[in-house]
């Protein structure tokens, strides 16, 4: 505690260096406010705010009148690359299922035709499907596709072939974008999701091009309270 940063930020380190030295594993119970402020003699509104922003950082949880607990570690997707939801639920160690919801030929609203540059009315393909880790849904995946880049699609079986594989043998992917956003989940993903009141959703927003074209976009939706995303870059790719 004798360095000069500020001392909620001296707390955070306090609590985050005894995690990370496996002296609180995820689930277990922290100390109490009115223990950390008689360990480290702060202020209890200097421990609040610590508390405060490790919940928001998601590394602690925190149950009114309970106390403090490590969250579970969660589920992590790289946000530059592009990896098949199978491989990776397999690489959590849980077993891997899916379930098609919808697969069909419609006309594009005005919000996606824009955002696939065909236009309000074009001709496109649409599937639905709902993703489980351990029987537990844990991704609502909305594709939506030019018919004239994968004029096949509905002709699939997309729960055992999966979109992510199926579009790659097609062409690879030449360009990504990745919009991520906490946001309340619709009724649609509330009801399929499993989603408790005011638990928030992760939506990420992703549409891949094959040369100059954009060819698909998809809506990935998570619990927000289960999963999160990370980016990491090296410095040259800052410099692009």
């Amino acid at each position: 505690m004798s360095d000069p940063a500020p001392l909620y930020v001296k707390v955070k380190r306090h609590i985050t260096d005894a995690i990370s030295a496996g002296q609180y594993l995820p689930g277990a119970k922290l100390p109490s406010e009115s223990a950390l402020v008689e360990a480290l003699d702060v202020s209890r509104m200097t421990v609040n705010r610590a508390l405060r922003e490790l919940t928001r950082d998601g590394l602690i949880t925190r149950l009114q009148g309970v106390g403090s607990f490590v969250s579970s570690a969660r589920p992590m997707t790289s946000l530059v690359e592009l990896k098949d939801i199978r491989d990776f639920v397999m690489e959590q160690g849980a077993d891997y299922s899916c379930k098609l919801l919808v697969a069909e030929r419609r006309q594009a609203t005005r919000r996606i035709g824009e955002l696939l540059e065909v236009g309000k009315g074009a001709q496109i393909l649409h599937v639905s499907i709902l993703h489980y880790s351990d029987g537990v849904p844990m991704q609502l995946e909305r594709r939506f596709v030019r018919e004239d880049f994968s004029p096949d699609l509905l002709n699939q079986d997309l729960e055992s072939t999966s979109t992510f594989s199926y579009f790659q043998s097609i062409a690879p992917v030449s360009e990504l974008e990745q919009v991520v956003e906490a946001c309340t989940p619709d009724a649609q993903e509330r009801r399929l999701l499993k989603l408790e009141p005011h638990c928030p959703l992760l939506r990420i927003r992703r549409r891949t091009w094959v040369g100059p074209r954009i060819v698909t976009l998809g809506y990935f939706s998570h619990p927000g309270d289960q999963f999160r995303v990370t980016v990491r870059l090296c410095p040259g790719d800052l410099a692009r």
